[in-house]
């Protein structure tokens, strides 16, 4: 995305930031608050009062609450508050739920305190959970989605981070109806079984594939379009793939480009396979 720069009239090149590590300081970012928001759920037919997961009516909440002052409640799209005199909510321990990831994981269970009899009523409930059951964030901890600034916008990554995050991309990227040629097949790649339907080589070559036509394709868009010099691969130094020594089934991929600057960026991630 390029925009005109009204503070000074040039242009000035961004992307919104959804990356997971910082490539600069490898270190994690955008974590994750761990709200789940708008879970739907339905009233218990034979007390009228308990409320079920409606993805799995054998749960009460399907997470644990980290913290009941964060629960908030909706019936029909209109929020209810827990002391609402018709359909008035309480928060009570669920004794029944014993398969906590960590000790510390209390659940509980949401109940109106008077019977409700709706016929199907659209409940949702938001809250406050801990990060081993967090679908936000996939249990990981850090957000692959946009990030807020403090101005209220979304934080954007210009330059080596955007050069970064725009190679991930390509190489993650595994279809597209508008440029079906600038996919990487390594998405399929996943679950297969190691030496036998795949091989570390085939992972190298595709990601190096990827990072080559990606370089083609800036090196053609820079003839109509000045690029800057930190967001265009000069070079690709190397691609790795490796089996992580703690879990076979887990290959770590990397690789290292350049700028035209001289500056080097690292790319990494994990994949799953079959062992």
């Amino acid at each position: 995305m390029r925009l005109r720069d009204c503070r000074g009239g040039g242009l000035m090149s961004f992307d919104y930031n959804v990356l997971v590590i910082d490539p600069t300081t490898q270190q994690p970012i955008g974590a994750c608050d761990h709200q789940q928001s708008f879970e739907r759920y339905v009233c218990d037919f034979n007390d009228f009062k308990t409320l079920h997961y409606a993805g799995n009516t054998a749960l009460n909440m399907r997470a644990p609450i980290n913290g009941t002052d964060m629960v908030r409640m909706w019936i029909s799209e209109e929020e209810v508050r827990q002391n609402d005199p018709t359909y008035g909510w309480t928060i009570v321990r669920d004794p029944a739920r014993l398969d906590a990831v960590n000790a510390t994981d209390q659940f509980y269970k949401v109940m109106f305190v008077k019977p409700v009899r709706l016929v199907v009523p659209l409940i949702e409930v938001s809250y406050l959970t801990s990060q081993g059951y967090c679908l936000k964030c996939s249990a990981i901890g850090f957000l692959n989605d946009f990030k807020n600034a403090s101005s209220g916008s979304f934080v954007r990554v210009t330059q080596q981070v955007k050069l970064a995050q725009k190679g991930l991309k390509w190489v993650l990227t595994s279809q597209c109806a508008f440029y079906p040629t600038f996919v990487c097949p390594l998405k399929s790649y996943v679950g297969k079984k190691l030496g036998i339907q795949l091989t570390d080589t085939d992972i190298q070559n595709a990601v190096q594939t990827a990072l080559s036509t990606m370089q083609r394709v800036q090196q053609a868009q820079n003839t109509v379009q000045v690029l800057d010099p930190l967001e265009m691969i000069k070079d690709i130094q190397y691609v790795t793939a490796q089996v992580a020594a703690d879990d076979p089934t887990t290959i770590q991929v990397g690789a290292m480009i350049t700028t035209f600057s001289g500056t080097s960026v690292p790319l990494s991630f994990q994949m799953m396979v079959n062992n």
